[in-house]
């Protein structure tokens, strides 16, 4: 089901799959900055961004973020 929907999708995009970018930025010692960028189907560019906090290895929070501003500003906090 799922592949399908997925290749309804590309095929509405003229058979070209969307063109994902994928960016991290360590902050500290145990925080990344994760940022995706992408067109929309509107040709409009879309960026997230979110901060991953690290301990002992695993993921322990995980916090979205509306600007590369307001990901800095939440991962530089204590």
């Amino acid at each position: 089901m799922a592949r399908e929907v997925l290749r309804l999708q590309i095929g509405k995009r003229g058979g070209q799959p969307p063109a994902v970018r994928a960016e991290f930025t360590r902050v500290g010692d145990d925080r990344l900055i994760g940022s995706t960028g992408w067109t929309g189907d509107d040709g409009q560019k879309q960026e997230r961004y979110q901060v991953v906090t690290i301990r002992d290895g695993k993921i322990a929070d995980l916090q979205g973020c509306s600007s590369r501003r307001a990901a800095e500003r939440f991962a530089r906090k204590r």
